[in-house]
Protein backbone atom coordinates (compact mmCIF):
# COMPACT_ATOMS: atom_id res chain seq x y z
CA UNK A 1 0.00 0.00 0.00
CA UNK A 2 1.18 3.76 -0.60
CA UNK A 3 1.64 5.88 1.97
CA UNK A 4 -0.19 9.07 1.55
CA UNK A 5 2.44 11.17 0.53
CA UNK A 6 3.17 8.64 -2.24
CA UNK A 7 1.79 9.44 -5.48
CA UNK A 8 -0.43 6.09 -6.82
CA UNK A 9 -2.70 5.35 -9.25
CA UNK A 10 -5.52 3.02 -8.90
CA UNK A 11 -4.97 -0.20 -11.14
CA UNK A 12 -6.41 -3.52 -12.39
CA UNK A 13 -5.16 -6.65 -14.79
CA UNK A 14 -8.19 -6.76 -17.59
CA UNK A 15 -9.52 -8.69 -21.13
CA UNK A 16 -10.63 -5.87 -22.83
CA UNK A 17 -13.20 -6.36 -25.82
CA UNK A 18 -12.45 -5.06 -29.32
CA UNK A 19 -14.09 -2.08 -30.12
CA UNK A 20 -16.74 -3.31 -32.09
CA UNK A 21 -17.68 -5.62 -29.22
CA UNK A 22 -16.99 -2.94 -26.77
CA UNK A 23 -19.92 -0.77 -28.85
CA UNK A 24 -22.31 -3.81 -29.05
CA UNK A 25 -22.09 -4.67 -25.18
CA UNK A 26 -22.48 -0.53 -24.62
CA UNK A 27 -25.80 -1.13 -26.45
CA UNK A 28 -26.45 -4.20 -24.13
CA UNK A 29 -25.63 -2.15 -21.42
CA UNK A 30 -27.84 0.68 -21.57
CA UNK A 31 -30.95 -1.71 -21.95
CA UNK A 32 -30.34 -3.94 -19.25
CA UNK A 33 -29.46 -0.24 -17.00
CA UNK A 34 -33.08 0.54 -18.60
CA UNK A 35 -34.72 -2.79 -16.79
CA UNK A 36 -32.79 -2.93 -14.37
CA UNK A 37 -32.90 0.80 -13.04
CA UNK A 38 -29.44 1.23 -13.01
CA UNK A 39 -26.31 3.41 -14.45
CA UNK A 40 -24.89 1.74 -17.56
CA UNK A 41 -21.22 1.23 -17.66
CA UNK A 42 -19.82 3.38 -20.63
CA UNK A 43 -18.92 1.24 -22.98
CA UNK A 44 -14.97 1.75 -23.56
CA UNK A 45 -15.19 0.63 -19.65
CA UNK A 46 -16.54 -2.63 -20.34
CA UNK A 47 -13.84 -5.12 -19.61
CA UNK A 48 -13.32 -8.79 -17.75
CA UNK A 49 -11.48 -8.21 -14.79
CA UNK A 50 -8.27 -10.91 -14.16
CA UNK A 51 -7.17 -9.20 -10.78
CA UNK A 52 -8.02 -6.20 -9.37
CA UNK A 53 -4.71 -4.49 -7.36
CA UNK A 54 -5.87 -0.98 -6.02
CA UNK A 55 -4.44 1.95 -5.12
CA UNK A 56 -0.87 1.28 -6.33
CA UNK A 57 2.35 3.56 -5.69
CA UNK A 58 3.36 5.03 -9.23
CA UNK A 59 6.74 4.20 -8.92
CA UNK A 60 6.14 0.83 -8.59
CA UNK A 61 4.20 0.06 -11.67
CA UNK A 62 7.16 -1.34 -13.41
CA UNK A 63 6.34 -4.49 -10.60
CA UNK A 64 3.42 -4.54 -12.41
CA UNK A 65 4.69 -4.27 -16.15
CA UNK A 66 7.04 -7.21 -15.19
CA UNK A 67 4.51 -9.71 -13.95
CA UNK A 68 1.89 -8.96 -16.87
CA UNK A 69 4.82 -9.17 -19.27
CA UNK A 70 5.72 -12.70 -17.91
CA UNK A 71 2.27 -14.29 -17.50
CA UNK A 72 1.51 -17.11 -20.18
CA UNK A 73 -1.74 -17.68 -21.60
CA UNK A 74 -3.52 -19.21 -24.26
CA UNK A 75 -5.38 -17.12 -26.98
CA UNK A 76 -8.77 -17.80 -26.53
CA UNK A 77 -12.54 -18.04 -27.94
CA UNK A 78 -14.74 -16.97 -24.79
CA UNK A 79 -18.87 -16.82 -26.00
CA UNK A 80 -21.06 -14.12 -23.67
CA UNK A 81 -24.17 -15.93 -23.61
CA UNK A 82 -25.51 -15.70 -20.19
CA UNK A 83 -26.67 -12.30 -18.10
CA UNK A 84 -26.97 -12.17 -14.15
CA UNK A 85 -26.53 -9.80 -11.32
CA UNK A 86 -24.50 -9.14 -7.98
CA UNK A 87 -27.63 -8.12 -6.17
CA UNK A 88 -25.34 -7.30 -2.86
CA UNK A 89 -23.69 -4.74 -5.14
CA UNK A 90 -26.35 -3.85 -7.21
CA UNK A 91 -24.20 -4.99 -10.33
CA UNK A 92 -25.86 -6.62 -13.60
CA UNK A 93 -23.63 -8.17 -16.08
CA UNK A 94 -22.70 -10.77 -19.09
CA UNK A 95 -20.66 -13.20 -18.85
CA UNK A 96 -19.79 -17.07 -20.53
CA UNK A 97 -22.53 -19.55 -19.54
CA UNK A 98 -19.39 -22.16 -19.91
CA UNK A 99 -15.87 -20.32 -19.37
CA UNK A 100 -13.10 -21.95 -21.43
CA UNK A 101 -10.24 -23.75 -19.11
CA UNK A 102 -8.08 -21.88 -20.18
CA UNK A 103 -9.59 -18.31 -18.99
CA UNK A 104 -9.39 -20.20 -15.14
CA UNK A 105 -5.89 -21.17 -15.79
CA UNK A 106 -5.35 -17.36 -16.63
CA UNK A 107 -6.62 -16.09 -14.04
CA UNK A 108 -4.89 -18.83 -11.75
CA UNK A 109 -1.55 -17.98 -13.30
CA UNK A 110 -1.72 -14.00 -12.44
CA UNK A 111 -3.25 -14.49 -9.25
CA UNK A 112 -0.22 -16.77 -8.11
CA UNK A 113 2.08 -14.76 -9.83
CA UNK A 114 0.54 -11.42 -7.64
CA UNK A 115 0.95 -13.41 -4.41
CA UNK A 116 4.58 -14.31 -5.36
CA UNK A 117 5.44 -10.70 -5.48
CA UNK A 118 3.36 -10.58 -1.91
CA UNK A 119 0.34 -8.50 -3.73
CA UNK A 120 -2.78 -9.62 -1.37
CA UNK A 121 -5.79 -10.76 -3.33
CA UNK A 122 -8.93 -10.95 -2.30
CA UNK A 123 -10.21 -14.30 -1.92
CA UNK A 124 -13.22 -15.25 -3.50
CA UNK A 125 -13.48 -17.76 -6.69
CA UNK A 126 -13.04 -16.53 -9.97
CA UNK A 127 -16.40 -15.59 -11.55
CA UNK A 128 -16.20 -14.30 -15.34
CA UNK A 129 -17.98 -11.58 -15.92
CA UNK A 130 -18.59 -8.14 -17.85
CA UNK A 131 -20.09 -5.53 -15.48
CA UNK A 132 -22.85 -3.44 -17.99
CA UNK A 133 -24.41 -1.90 -15.22
CA UNK A 134 -24.33 -0.03 -11.79
CA UNK A 135 -26.22 0.81 -9.31
CA UNK A 136 -29.27 -1.13 -10.27
CA UNK A 137 -32.08 -1.79 -8.16
CA UNK A 138 -33.75 -4.56 -10.14
CA UNK A 139 -35.45 -6.68 -11.72
CA UNK A 140 -32.18 -8.33 -12.11
CA UNK A 141 -32.44 -10.50 -15.55
CA UNK A 142 -31.38 -14.19 -14.87
CA UNK A 143 -30.76 -15.56 -18.83
CA UNK A 144 -30.00 -16.22 -22.09
CA UNK A 145 -28.42 -13.79 -24.33
CA UNK A 146 -26.51 -12.93 -27.31
CA UNK A 147 -24.29 -14.97 -27.72
CA UNK A 148 -21.67 -12.77 -28.14
CA UNK A 149 -18.34 -14.09 -29.80
CA UNK A 150 -14.98 -13.03 -28.37
CA UNK A 151 -11.62 -13.69 -29.45
CA UNK A 152 -9.59 -13.04 -26.70
CA UNK A 153 -5.36 -12.52 -27.41
CA UNK A 154 -4.15 -10.32 -25.07
CA UNK A 155 -4.11 -8.94 -21.43
CA UNK A 156 -4.01 -5.39 -20.28
CA UNK A 157 -2.65 -3.77 -16.87
CA UNK A 158 -5.53 -1.03 -16.76
CA UNK A 159 -5.75 2.98 -14.65
CA UNK A 160 -8.86 3.89 -13.22
CA UNK A 161 -9.68 7.32 -12.53
CA UNK A 162 -12.47 8.56 -10.73
CA UNK A 163 -14.13 11.91 -12.14
CA UNK A 164 -17.23 13.22 -11.44
CA UNK A 165 -19.47 11.79 -13.95
CA UNK A 166 -17.86 8.41 -13.41
CA UNK A 167 -14.42 6.20 -13.56
CA UNK A 168 -12.77 6.21 -16.62
CA UNK A 169 -10.58 3.60 -17.44
CA UNK A 170 -7.14 3.49 -19.43
CA UNK A 171 -4.69 0.74 -20.43
CA UNK A 172 -1.06 1.40 -18.86
CA UNK A 173 0.38 -1.75 -21.03
CA UNK A 174 -1.11 -4.89 -22.74
CA UNK A 175 0.72 -7.90 -23.46
CA UNK A 176 -0.56 -10.57 -25.87
CA UNK A 177 -1.62 -14.16 -25.13
CA UNK A 178 1.12 -16.87 -26.64
CA UNK A 179 -0.10 -19.91 -28.58
CA UNK A 180 2.87 -21.45 -26.83
CA UNK A 181 1.41 -21.57 -23.19
CA UNK A 182 0.20 -24.89 -21.95
CA UNK A 183 -3.56 -25.39 -22.35
CA UNK A 184 -4.87 -27.28 -19.37
CA UNK A 185 -8.32 -28.31 -21.56
CA UNK A 186 -5.63 -29.96 -24.46
CA UNK A 187 -3.72 -32.68 -24.33
CA UNK A 188 -0.13 -31.46 -24.11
Amino acid sequence: MPSSAEPAVRVFYALVPPPALQRALGELAREVARRAHGRPVPAENIHLTLAFVGAWPSARLPLLTDIGAALAGMPMRVTLDVQGGFRGAGVAWIGPSRSPPALGALAGALAGALAQAGIVQEERPFHPHLTLARKCRGPYMQAAVGPYEWDVDEVSLMRSDTRAEGARYERVAQWPLRSGATDPGRPG
